[in-house]
């Protein structure tokens, strides 16, 4: 997937954290993680499953699991994001296993 580190994400988890909200000139560096504002998914209402993500057999094989969890990632930082760039993203799904457990409990 291809994207662009636009200014209007970075201007706005700065609001969000309380930070200068101003759009960033181009060759401003992303903090950290930040690229997580990037390639965000973008389904057609008619691909939303019931869970409220796109449904399974896209990215995700269509395994027929209740839900989904995100176990972890790696990441190596080679060189600082900056607004301006063109990005390229590779995701890889190294495994799917069905877990066991109870219901989802919450402590409040």
């Amino acid at each position: 997937m291809e994207d662009q580190v636009s200014a209007a994400p970075f201007a706005a988890l700065s609001a969000t954290l309380d930070r200068d909200p101003a759009r960033p000139a181009p060759g401003t560096e992303l903090p950290p993680l930040w690229h997580w504002l990037y390639f965000l998914p973008m389904p057609r209402q008619s691909e939303i499953g019931p869970d409220g993500h796109a449904r399974r057999g896209g990215f995700l094989p269509p395994v027929p699991l209740p839900r989904r969890m995100w176990a972890g990632s790696q990441f190596r930082f080679l060189s600082p994001l900056r607004v301006g760039d063109s990005l390229r993203r590779v995701s890889t799904i190294e495994n799917v296993s069905e877990k066991r457990g109870g219901p989802a409990r919450w402590c409040s």
